[in-house]
């Protein structure tokens, strides 16, 4: 599989120039722009992706295309990891945007005589403002060149007033539970109905014993329950295997008629 960028996008994206950053900064924002002050908040929600994403024979990843709640979008992810951290980020209320491979960066720092450049995994914006670049390695697979990026990277952000982190993974249980979540991502008709039985079965907290003793055999307040979890109207430990025991927390159903 071999995706190539479209022809519209083969033209270097604008580039932010700024003497005073140590860092060029390069965006798509689409056609006519051709530069960005930092003296202006940046529009997160009109960046496209700087790269594609790409995969050979021997490759260690599969680029995946991931539909995100947040964006209503579909975004292209270079792997699996990618992927992991997206139905994380996805499902938190303070997440108003995301990106994937939002930018170039060419970094202060040379190798066989040319500019490092770096393009980060993904982008987040969230709803106190602040925007997060993410970068994905697993930690067994963290050198130097990643370290020497890494670096360059979060103080690139942080002269930016931006932050960075690195993700290096997830425990194999909560992985495997955010998957399971995943399915009840979409809101259903009977949901609000559903939540207010929830919210009267558990008063505001029991345990998924106790929603599945409610349910009525339809699945209606069941399914309820999951996307509660999802969307973050309900708490529960997620790195703990799902079970009967499994306690829950309703912690906010003014979003249930959304």
């Amino acid at each position: 599989m071999h995706e190539s960028i479209s022809p519209t996008r083969k033209r270097p994206p604008p580039v932010v120039l700024d003497p005073a950053l140590g860092t060029e900064w390069s965006f798509d924002c689409g056609a006519g722009l051709t530069g960005w002050p930092w003296s202006q908040p940046l529009d997160v929600t009109k960046l496209k992706r700087t790269r594609t994403p790409k995969v050979k024979a021997r490759s260690g990843h599969i680029p995946v295309y991931a539909y995100s709640m947040t964006t209503r979008t579909h975004l292209h992810l270079e792997s699996g990891l990618e992927h992991d951290l997206l139905r994380d980020l996805d499902r938190r209320p303070d997440v108003t945007w995301l990106v994937a491979q939002p930018c170039l960066l060419r970094l202060p720092a040379k190798r066989r005589g040319r500019r490092l450049e770096h393009t980060p995994d993904l982008l987040s914006r969230h709803d106190d403002g602040s925007v997060r670049l993410w970068d994905f390695r697993p930690a067994e697979r963290q050198d130097d060149d990643f370290a020497l990026k890494a670096r360059l990277t979060a103080k690139a952000c942080a002269d930016v007033g931006w932050h960075h982190e690195v993700f290096a993974g997830m425990t194999r249980v909560r992985r495997v539970n955010l998957m399971w979540l995943h399915a009840y991502r979409r809101p259903m008709p009977w949901c609000a109905a559903s939540l207010r039985l929830l919210g009267e079965c558990l008063e505001p907290t029991g345990t998924i014993g106790d929603v599945l003793n409610q349910d009525a055999g339809g699945g209606h307040v069941v399914s309820a329950m999951w996307h509660a979890i999802w969307s973050g109207q309900a708490e529960c430990d997620l790195d703990r295997p799902f079970t009967r025991a499994t306690q829950i927390t309703l912690r906010d159903l003014a979003g249930a008629e959304s």
